[in-house]
């Protein structure tokens, strides 16, 4: 028996064969599978069941991986050194300041912070809470509060003593001086580590280093590469030498990761150096997350999605009136700082914050200052 076909069977098997050609164009099919579209209309229906279903799994498995997408909290704070305690004007010694600093990165959920200028010698354990440096003094305080944070290297010095530099006998630690990884253990794991003296160094500061880290997101598994440093404070030259070195240095090591490098830089948007490095930031492709340019404010094409307290500078100079280092009358200009987060250009930012609470009435900080300089933070989705 000869079955009449359905009258709008005619038009069903170019509509198939389109399909297929246009599933086999995106890559869900090979051109063999494709080779069915002159087949029975009963076939074909199984194959566009078949068709549909691939789709619905990509579709399941897209969903799955942006689930297990992440997002970090990353961090940049220069403590102000323990060897520079004393109690004048609104400076106190890191005992008193201690507590602010923990509870500062405790409450902005941080999952990767570096830090500079940490004391790296036992010489000043007396101005310590706990710990033989002052690295290992915040991690046992952010610790003893209820996080899991450790740090990429506890080791003071490159010596076979790791905490003795007197007569040193030099063994590679991964130790970098007064700059210093902590990464949140409960949400982050260590891949693996290390550290550059930078080949340029002024007599007054003789021992400045980039320290990195390559890290895992637990959640999603990805990894990047995370790098904190100190640029020379005092001379022009021995920092644009350092900077140029970091570049080279991260673009050696970044084998194809996402970046996020913090630090203090001694270099504002009004500083002639960012007229050409932070561009060169830009060309290597970590530029600044809040896309800074020189003599440029308020910032154009912000990359930050939202901004909190970002009218306020980076460098407050041991001043609790905010109006002293920050745009109080202009909050959409960005305050002149001289600390940065640069991150990988294609990474979305979804926040960035200067970490400072004062009273909104009064513009005055609230309680002891934790350092001459502001933490700042940004949240950043991993690809």
């Amino acid at each position: 028996m000869v079955h009449a076909r359905h009258p709008l069977s005619f038009l069903l098997v170019p509509a198939v064969a389109g399909a297929l050609a246009a599933t086999v164009t995106a890559g869900v099919l090979s051109p063999a599978d494709a080779g069915v579209a002159a087949q029975s209309p009963g076939t074909q229906a199984r194959t566009q069941a078949h068709v549909q279903a691939q789709l619905q799994a990509q579709t399941v498995q897209a969903a799955a991986r942006r689930s297990r997408s992440a997002t970090i909290r990353v961090a940049s704070f220069n403590l102000q050194s323990a060897t520079l305690d004393r109690s004048r004007g609104q400076q106190r010694p890191w005992r008193k300041r201690r507590a602010k600093v923990v509870r500062q990165i405790r409450n902005q959920r941080v999952d990767v912070i570096g830090v500079q200028e940490a004391a790296y010698t036992p010489s000043f354990r007396n101005r310590l809470v706990s710990g033989a440096t002052q690295y290992l003094d915040l991690r046992n305080g952010l610790n003893s509060s209820g996080g899991r944070y450790a740090l990429t290297s506890r080791a003071a010095v490159n010596c076979r003593k790791a905490f003795v530099n007197y007569r040193c006998k030099r063994r590679d630690r991964d130790a970098s001086a007064a700059e210093r990884i902590l990464y949140n253990r409960r949400t982050l794991s260590l891949v693996r580590r290390n550290a550059m003296k930078y080949s340029r160094q002024s007599a007054a500061s003789p021992n400045m280093y980039l320290a990195w880290a390559v890290l895992r997101s637990k959640k999603s598994g990805d990894r990047f590469l995370f790098t904190t440093t100190h640029l020379d404070p005092h001379r022009r030259a021995v920092r644009k030498a350092q900077w140029r070195q970091m570049i080279r240095k991260v673009k050696q090591i970044r084998n194809g990761m996402p970046v996020v490098s913090v630090g203090d830089f001694n270099v504002h948007k009004f500083d002639p150096m960012a007229r050409t490095m932070l561009p060169a930031m830009r060309r290597a492709h970590i530029g600044d997350v809040l896309n800074q340019q020189y003599k440029v404010n308020p910032s154009r094409h912000v990359r930050a999605r939202s901004r909190s307290n970002a009218w306020l500078s980076t460098l407050n100079r041991l001043s609790r009136n905010v109006r002293r280092f920050g745009y109080e009358d202009a909050r959409r200009k960005t305050g002149n700082g001289i600390d940065y987060i640069f991150a990988s250009n294609r990474l979305p930012v979804l926040q960035y914050k200067v970490v400072c609470q004062f009273n909104r009435r009064t513009l005055r900080v609230r309680g002891i200052l934790p350092s001459d300089h502001n933490m700042i933070r940004a949240t950043i989705r991993l690809p």
